[in-house]
């Protein structure tokens, strides 16, 4: 990620929704990987996908009521090395978790529970208010994608991906597993890393090493990827677990004033990202975004970006779910600007050249 670039709906100037986003070359790039992948159906590149999940903070199309939706941060991806037993010289070298400055003035910044807005107590409400003063803090969710390494017999690709989440909301981490193979040993490495991550000073100084590694919650009810291979009488990519990463981070963002979000339902259209509001919402609305992020371009300059991004026959599903964000985007964008001409079209060209 660029230097520049702001991990939150950062604008160039003030707090006007119409100003575009300050994406450099290289963030356009990865954004860029990313969603060339997902139109091929293929796996995104890894140290790209954090950059896209960022962006996906500016998502402001999910209605007036949502503007203020708490935001999530995602450090870059974490290859997992095997726990081993012995003493702390025999330990395998773990990634360092260096947080973004800014991530780091958030978390200093008071909280405000969501739960407490559910309730109807006027009273409770009083008290929340004059008991909170000063900024607050706007980031709920810090994300860590890993990377595990798996050897299952038959299958060349060796790459199971998981993802643990910190949730300011109740102090706790959450880490989802949602492949069935292996999990124990996963859940051993991943334990001896968050472990090794307190000791290098990630939470030291707000929880001693007991209190953090007790608020972690190991989230392994999922089971539609052994239905799957049930079905099909054959393996499931242990690489596929990306897209379950993906959706698991999105239901997240998109659902992000429910208090009870890591509760992740465990169905197909999860695991697969295929819901329209996981992947295809993610692909509609960060295109939108690069395309209003660079006003200089021509509309040349424009269908060139657009279709490096055609999407494949087969991923129906993606062409369908995607146009109707698409869709959403163009009559917003059409009201903001006032076209209400039949030859005003907008980025109705879009749909083309997205074989839509």
């Amino acid at each position: 990620m660029s230097q520049s670039f702001k991990p939150w709906p950062s604008c160039v100037w003030g707090d006007d929704d119409l100003n575009p986003l300050d994406l450099q070359d290289q963030d356009l790039n990865d954004i860029a990987a990313v969603l060339k992948a997902l139109a091929k159906g293929t796996y995104p590149r890894l140290d790209a996908l954090p950059t896209a999940l960022n962006v996906y903070n500016c998502n402001r199309k999910l209605g007036d009521e949502n503007k203020d939706l708490p935001w999530a941060f995602f450090h870059p991806i974490t290859v997992i090395p095997p726990a081993k037993p012995g003493t702390s010289d025999s330990l395998p070298t773990y990634p360092v978790i260096q947080l973004d400055v800014n991530i780091l003035e958030d978390l200093n910044k008071r909280w405000q529970p969501i739960r407490y807005g559910k309730e109807n107590d006027s009273n409770n409400s009083s008290q929340l208010s004059d008991a909170v003063s000063g900024p607050l803090g706007r980031f709920r969710f810090l994300c860590f994608i890993h990377k595990h390494r798996i050897d299952r017999k038959n299958n060349p690709q060796k790459g199971v991906h998981t993802i643990s989440i910190w949730d300011r909301e109740w102090d706790e981490l959450t880490w989802h597993d949602t492949y069935h193979v292996d999990r124990e040993a996963r859940r051993k490495d991943i334990k001896q890393f968050w472990k090794h991550t307190w000791s290098s000073g990630f939470f030291n100084g707000t929880y001693s090493q007991e209190e953090f590694m007790g608020r972690i919650r190991y989230r392994t009810v999922y089971h539609i990827c052994e239905h799957i291979e049930d079905t099909l009488r054959g393996a499931v990519p242990p690489r596929h677990t990306i897209y379950a990463v993906m959706s698991v981070a999105l239901f997240h963002m998109n659902n992000a004033r429910d208090p009870q979000v890591s509760i992740v339902p465990d169905r197909l259209e999860l695991f697969g990202g295929q819901y329209k509001g996981l992947l295809p919402r993610f692909f509609a609305h960060t295109l939108w975004l690069c395309l209003d992020a660079q006003p200089q371009w021509n509309r040349g300059r424009q269908v060139l970006f657009v279709k490096q991004f055609r999407i494949v026959e087969r991923l129906r599903w993606m062409r369908l779910r995607a146009r109707e964000y698409l869709e959403l985007y163009q009559r917003d964008s059409d009201h903001r600007d006032g076209v209400d001409s039949e030859d005003e079209v907008g980025r109705k060209w879009m749909y083309d050249v997205l074989n839509m």
